[in-house]
């Protein structure tokens, strides 16, 4: 079963003479439970691609499905629910709130949404990253992998069907980044989710189920 269709997506920047191809017909399909990853070199629409799939950034043209949904159909505020409902991002630039603990940090999706935090659930999370006893510190009274792993932890906690991950180990040394890479994906399997990422580095993306390349805006394999 497929998590995430895409059916001829292009994205289009700037106008006339100044026009640039942010992706170009992009056909894709993204199975559930899968960790998939997507290479390419700079400026050649990774980015791009996981933000319309995530719903961050309109595609100009094409069809875009996440678990069942077709997004593209979706107004401003639908897709803002759904995003925060159904789809995880983690980052290179861990974006914890300064002035909260781990465990706020980690709840925060949850509140925004209205809703009452599983703290069952959100502890099974900490202790299968391994922050469990940072929950209680600030986020600049920890290593940058122990801030990354909170950053992940924020992201799976709401349960999403989709985990995007955008660079997530570029901050990181080698070692923390494998290690991280290893939770996460470890996490995503045992919570049934399922991962893209995008990511420089080959050693990682061979980690993953399947690997997909991007060139120019367009998949070359």
């Amino acid at each position: 079963m497929d998590i995430v269709t895409m059916e001829q997506v292009t994205k289009v920047y700037g106008e006339n003479e100044t026009r640039v191809w942010g992706l170009h017909n992009v056909d894709l399909t993204v199975e559930k439970g899968e960790t998939l990853a997507i290479v390419g070199a700079s400026g050649s629409g990774k980015s791009t691609l996981l933000h319309v799939m995530g719903g961050v950034d309109a595609p100009t043209s094409g069809r875009i499905v996440v678990d069942g949904k077709d997004i593209t159909k979706m107004n401003d505020e639908q897709m803002s629910v759904f995003r925060r409902r159904k789809i995880g991002f983690v980052f290179q630039a861990y974006h914890l709130i300064p002035v909260l603990s781990v465990e706020e940090n980690i709840m925060m999706p949850i509140l925004l949404d209205h809703r009452k935090p599983d703290k069952e659930y959100v502890e099974h999370i900490m202790e299968l990253l391994g922050i469990i006893d940072r929950r209680k510190h600030l986020p600049n009274q920890l290593s940058g992998g122990q801030q990354q792993r909170a950053a992940i932890a924020r992201a799976l906690a709401n349960r999403p069907a989709l985990i995007l991950a955008d660079e997530p180990t570029g901050a990181l040394d080698s070692k923390n980044g494998n290690e991280v890479i290893a939770l996460l994906q470890n996490s995503v399997k045992q919570l049934n989710q399922t991962l893209v990422l995008i990511t420089h580095n080959i050693d990682l993306a061979r980690e993953a189920d399947r690997i997909v390349k991007i060139a120019d805006g367009e998949i070359v394999e």
